[in-house]
């Protein structure tokens, strides 16, 4: 039997890795949480993690080397532009370099040993923007935009053929 996370979670962000399913912020209608959970797909348990170093809702969240990198969402008062990464052998969450803009709803994924913040919305409208982070140089840069400004888009990276 499955367990309930000890939060009800809407806007959470949620990633899988290293055999384990992460969930991140999110807001319960009220309040918007800065709190991680992980589900171990062996057990059926749900267990907190250390908490991010800012809460937020809506946020873009990937897979890079090893660490868990979320990006931008809502804080209840800011969009935010604002990148950490979680390093699981030290338990341990760190900020690194900000994305150039602000993103709310913004997908992220990681390919070719980068990550990819696509769209996402800067309080007043949707983005076509897309930004590269590279994490030997801790920066992100921008990339060529889409043809649409989306919000809330989802992304995925295929193996190649």
């Amino acid at each position: 039997m499955v367990t309930s996370m000890s939060k009800h979670r809407s806007a959470a962000g949620v990633v899988a890795f290293d055999g384990h399913i992460y969930a991140l912020g999110g807001h319960d209608g009220l309040s918007i949480f800065g709190s991680v959970e992980r589900y171990d797909v062996q057990t059926g348990q749900w267990s907190p993690m250390p908490s991010m170093l800012t809460r937020r809702c809506r946020l873009g969240v990937a897979v890079l080397r090893g660490k868990i990198y979320v990006c931008g969402g809502y804080d209840g008062a800011t969009f935010l532009q604002t990148t950490e990464a979680f390093d699981p052998v030290t338990q341990q969450w760190q900020f690194v370099a900000p994305m150039n803009v602000t993103r709310s709803r913004v997908a992220l994924v990681a390919n070719c040993g980068r990550l990819f913040a696509v769209g996402g919305y800067d309080g007043l409208s949707n983005l076509s923007t897309v930004e590269v982070y590279d994490p030997e140089a801790d920066q992100w840069m921008p990339i060529a935009s889409m043809c649409a400004h989306e919000g809330g888009v989802g992304v995925g990276v295929l193996p190649p053929l």
